[in-house]
């Protein structure tokens, strides 16, 4: 669960951006953007915190190496 909720908000992030970039160039208010980031963090803040050993940027490659083989971590 925890990686499901660690890749799953890089994701949101990654997509907030580009939400954001657009309603820019619309002239619109990003606040797509805004409320994707926000979702985004608080996923990779309970990945973290669901997560049975300690966080690190190293944590990425190995969750998507489980994720893409078909395991996935349980709390």
């Amino acid at each position: 669960m925890s990686d499901l909720l660690l890749l799953g908000g890089i994701a949101l992030c990654l997509l907030s951006v580009v939400v954001a970039v657009v309603q820019l160039l619309r002239t619109q208010a990003p606040r797509a953007g805004a409320i994707l980031l926000v979702l985004g963090i608080a996923a990779i803040l309970a990945g973290a915190y669901l997560a049975p050993e300690p966080f690190s940027l190293d944590r990425i490659p190995q969750a998507w190496a489980r994720l893409a083989g078909g395991v996935t971590t349980t709390p």
